[in-house]
């Protein structure tokens, strides 16, 4: 949203977001110190990424944003194996993989084909790929938090931390520039009502429920589907061209996700 600067935008949405959930919370469970205890510390690795993320993908391409999502299975994976020594299965594993593959065909195939920038910026793929990498912490992490605490909480204090930790941010953007809260359209409030309703607190309250009931592997194979879905509705709504590529790695991304997901 280009009314809003970036960090202020990702502030107004968790605010909004906190302050539909803290009355939900409070009057569903009381939260005890040992909760916060539990739940903070790894509800910063999603706040790491929030922040990182906002701040590099102004730097980069959103092609190589999304391309460097794409590794959050593999890492989760990786994390959950040397951390929690939670092995994947053959079969899991080839279904990671092939996912990837078809992910990258849709994403780097249609770039080198046009011949159009892709390598994007050194420090705005370095912020993208800290981000990556907490959010992968982040999964990996929810599923021993889940046993323990419903996904409705963990995500509540996730958000509310997150609107904690930008708040400085936010005063500091917004002292460096604060003519555009006189400026807002009323497409760029609707924007940030939907996205805070919907973008946070329904599409992280679903991945907690996934992770819950899947597993962090399963609930991040979701990054798998979003290049497809993103050209997808690229295809129906602007009448953008379904190439081979996105066939071929739709496909491919498709299968993966049936791999792993499939049961024995």
């Amino acid at each position: 949203m280009r009314e809003i600067p970036s960090i202020s935008y990702a502030f107004i949405r968790f605010l909004i977001a906190s302050l539909i959930v803290i009355p939900i919370l409070h009057s569903k469970s009381h939260l005890k110190i040992k909760t916060l205890k539990d739940i903070i510390p790894i509800s910063l690795f999603a706040s790491v990424n929030i922040i990182f993320f906002v701040l590099g993908v102004k730097l980069t391409t959103a092609n190589v944003s999304q391309l460097l999502y794409t590794a959050t299975p593999l890492l989760t994976a990786i994390i959950l194996f040397m951390v929690f020594k939670e092995t994947l299965s053959k079969q899991k594993i080839i279904g990671l993989i092939i996912g990837l593959l078809g992910v990258a065909l849709i994403i780097i195939l249609p770039i080198i084909q046009n011949t159009n920038p892709f390598s994007g910026d050194l420090t705005g793929n370095l912020l993208v790929a800290t981000a990556v990498i907490s959010w992968s912490f982040y999964m990996a992490f929810s599923k021993k938090l889940l046993a323990n605490y419903s996904p409705f909480t963990v995500t509540s204090v996730f958000i509310i931390i997150t609107t904690i930790v930008l708040f400085p941010l936010f005063l500091y953007q917004f002292s460096l520039d604060s003519s555009w809260i006189l400026k807002l359209s009323g497409q760029a409030i609707t924007s940030v009502l939907y996205v805070a309703l919907l973008g946070t607190i329904g599409a992280y309250f679903l991945n907690q429920y996934a992770i819950k009931h899947g597993g962090a592997v399963f609930a991040s194979m979701a990054y798998y589907l979003n290049p497809l879905v993103t050209f997808l509705l690229s295809f129906i709504l602007l009448g953008e061209k379904l190439t081979i590529a996105v066939l071929t790695g739709g496909l491919f991304a498709l299968l993966g996700v049936y791999i792993v997901t499939k049961k024995r």
